[in-house]
């Protein structure tokens, strides 16, 4: 970058940060003068502009970051420009038109300067630039995905700003058009755990969207970072009229619950990645609808639970009287007792409502603990926890209630 073209960014930042925003414009107007393919010129110049209630100019810088994103095949970049100029005008046709070139651009700007040249075009410039790898949009027709766009909102965060609050509930999904989040957990020492760094072209809460269950995670911007807010209502009627949408956001829903499951749950904590992944490869899931029985007290054991998401009661026969015993959430397991002990369930499971719940079965289970016995003593130290609870419970020193756990 030339000494020139540096100070003038230098200026303009400063001139927008303190809010004088007709100098700023005039110097980021110059710096779009000076380099047409400054992409952070147009934009700002843009959203200046938007903010000084000049549609016409707002548009027209943002028609150029379109053009320079789509030249470079950055295709979701470009659509995100596309919602700018829709959200100041709805019906801008000219908008509309570029929305259906985009999802069938071919060419990025790599292509045009080789040509130009004289040289052939790389590769991976000849075949067709894929829209951004996300189920929303791969499993779309070209109708469909440009009402999607027209339906979506757009969103712009800053640094340090919570998008996903953990333990909210709420029904939206977001997907990072430009910008980096993080995924924070909180566990249960209180410690934040960062499950993942995420940027441009990955989505996040569609995790408790899917579920209809609290957010089980936090997703806090890391930089100024834009989005698109995809509602359930909005993502019901897509799901409406292309029904593999749903299973193939489904399925990413599972793999992100794995991952998080593993860099959370104690019972993977003993082992490095990759036997954590080994292990997980030998349970199987299945979804369980609300208020269904998984485990029932006297039946043989035939294997270790965890539940992957939802929510279950534990309770049992107490001195002839049904008490609950505790309610589990995603990442506890159970069944553990009569395995170990190589008796019959102690306990009923209930799903309070709809959950995915992950079998290790019985002869696989002897075979990871011979190999694994750290996990055998995880488990067996599980076991004795909860036998001491059942205990305190039948001789009446401790109940279950809507708070949890208190003693009598």
């Amino acid at each position: 970058m030339g000494d020139k073209l540096k100070k003038l960014k230098d200026e303009a930042s400063s001139l927008y940060k303190k809010g004088n925003l007709e100098k700023a414009l005039a110097v980021f107007n110059q710096i779009r003068g000076e380099d047409p393919l400054d992409i952070t010129a147009c934009q700002k110049a843009g959203d200046i502009c938007k903010d000084l209630g000049r549609p016409a100019e707002a548009i027209e810088a943002y028609q150029r970051v379109v053009q320079v994103y789509a030249e470079d095949g950055l295709l979701l970049k470009a659509i995100a420009a596309c919602k700018l100029i829709l959200e100041i005008d709805e019906n801008h046709t000219e908008t509309q038109k570029l929305l259906a070139d985009l999802y069938a651009k071919k060419t990025g700007r790599a292509a045009a300067v080789a040509q130009k040249a004289g040289a052939p075009a790389p590769a991976e410039a000849e075949a067709e630039a894929e829209l951004p790898s996300i189920p929303l949009f791969s499993d779309m027709s070209k109708n469909a995905f440009i009402q999607l766009m027209e339906q979506m909102e757009m969103k712009s965060v800053l640094p340090g700003e919570v998008i996903i609050r953990e333990g909210d509930v709420d029904d939206a999904m977001f997907i990072i058009s430009s910008g980096k989040v993080k995924v924070t957990k909180t566990a249960e020492s209180g410690e934040e755990i960062v499950l993942a760094h995420l940027g441009d072209g990955t989505f996040v809460g569609e995790m408790a969207l899917l579920s209809e269950s609290p957010r089980t995670a936090s997703v806090i911007a890391e930089e100024e970072t834009r989005l698109f807010v995809v509602s359930r209502d909005v993502l019901d009627q897509v799901v409406k009229n292309f029904p593999s949408v749903k299973h193939t956001l489904m399925r990413f829903y599972r793999q992100r619950l794995l991952s998080n499951l593993m860099a959370t749950s104690p019972i993977f904590k003993p082992l490095d990645a990759e036997q954590r992944k080994s292990l997980i490869e030998k349970f199987k899931s299945r979804e369980v609808p609300a208020n269904e029985k998984i485990l029932e007290q006297g039946q043989s054991g035939d294997g270790l639970y965890m539940l992957l998401s939802g929510q279950a009661e534990v309770s049992a026969k107490v001195n002839t009287k049904r008490e609950v015993l505790a309610h589990l959430k995603g990442g506890d397991v159970f069944g553990e007792m009569s395995l170990l002990h190589n008796q019959p369930v102690s306990a009923n499971i209930k799903t309070l409502r709809k959950s995915i719940v992950l079998k290790l079965p019985k002869r696989t289970f002897s075979e990871v603990i011979s190999t694994h016995p750290q996990l055998l003593a995880h488990i067996t130290e599980i076991a004795n926890e909860r036998e001491k609870l059942t205990k305190a419970i039948a001789e009446g020193k401790m109940r279950f209630s809507d708070e949890g756990l208190v003693v009598v």
